[in-house]
């Protein structure tokens, strides 16, 4: 009776490690196929934009500031000495 309940045992062990096995490569490998056509598609298009612009062509992205709001009690004053 416990030799069999062992093989049981053993047999689903084995078995639910194959299948996880299974499942996990296959999600895995889902996920890296749709990572790496991503990162194709990012790399024409930076073919494209590279081939766009011209010799000597200077583009410049504009950010806006951020406004930071201290509170009279946040941050350290430091007194800067002129070395």
């Amino acid at each position: 009776m416990f030799f069999k309940v062992l093989l049981v045992v053993i047999g689903i062990y084995f078995l639910a490690k194959l299948v996880i096995r299974s499942v996990v490569s296959w999600f895995l490998g889902d996920t890296a196929k749709k990572m790496n056509d991503q990162m194709r598609q990012q790399q024409a298009e930076m073919a494209q934009m590279k081939k766009k612009k011209k010799e000597g062509h200077v583009t410049v992205h504009y950010q806006p500031k951020t406004e930071k709001n201290f509170g009279k009690d946040e941050g350290d004053y430091v007194d800067f000495e002129e070395v």
